[in-house]
């Protein structure tokens, strides 16, 4: 009798150790990773942010987008490689060489292609070739889309903008969803240049297409 005394003491002992089920450090939880939230910007002078002011000096908004989209989703990264002026047509040679530090890439190309590319088809191909270099360096692209304006084939390009982006399975922006207003100048500059409202509502499309690829970077 008394050997069972003793073991039935041993285990009110162990109880009030806590049982014996190992260490705190043994069942804590492991810190979950922190995610991977940060993008590069590629564009042209929408995406810059620029505009003429009635002459020849370009000016930029005050809240720039790149600026915009850090506000709006302040655990990106943001690099901005956008450029006044640049189109897929005259950036493709370069892109295939860069490497962009950004897990996610938005490519905003279109408006100034259509006066530079020698046709929507032509667009469609060095659009399509930046997406296949982003996803060859393991990133995800994502594409807006074009802005609204009376630039001439600009609905053309962007329905092009988008085709490349099912065919792809690449997420789409989808600048033609962002409210603006056609009958007055309240929304642009000289026709095509987003004033700082319309620019605002374009960068929360690119903010929702992140929470589409990321969603855990969107809080």
């Amino acid at each position: 009798m008394a050997r069972y005394a003793f073991a039935a003491a041993a285990l009110v002992a162990l109880a009030a150790c806590g049982g014996g089920g190992g260490s705190d450090a043994e069942s804590a939880k492991p810190e979950a990773p922190r995610p991977v939230c940060s993008v590069s910007l590629y564009g042209d002078s929408i995406l810059w942010g620029g505009y003429a002011n009635g002459g020849s000096v370009v000016m930029r908004l005050e809240e720039p987008p790149a600026a915009a989209l850090k506000r709006l989703r302040p655990k990106y990264d943001v690099t901005d490689y956008s450029l006044n002026g640049d189109s897929a047509t005259v950036r493709l040679p370069a892109f295939l060489n860069d490497n962009p530090p950004g897990r996610i890439v938005v490519l905003q190309y279109g408006v100034n292609d259509t006066g530079m590319a020698p046709s929507a088809n032509a667009y469609a191909e060095s659009l399509r070739s930046m997406v296949q270099r982003v996803k060859a360096l393991g990133k995800t692209p994502v594409i807006t889309g074009l802005s609204r304006s009376v630039i001439p084939k600009r609905d053309l390009f962007d329905d092009t903008a988008r085709r490349v982006a099912y065919e792809e399975s690449v997420v789409f922006a989808d600048w033609s969803a962002a409210e603006w207003h056609p009958d007055t100048d309240m929304d642009v500059v000289g026709g095509a240049h987003p004033k700082q409202a319309y620019s605002l509502r374009l960068v929360e499309r690119i903010a929702l297409a992140l929470d589409k690829v990321a969603p855990e970077c969107s809080q």
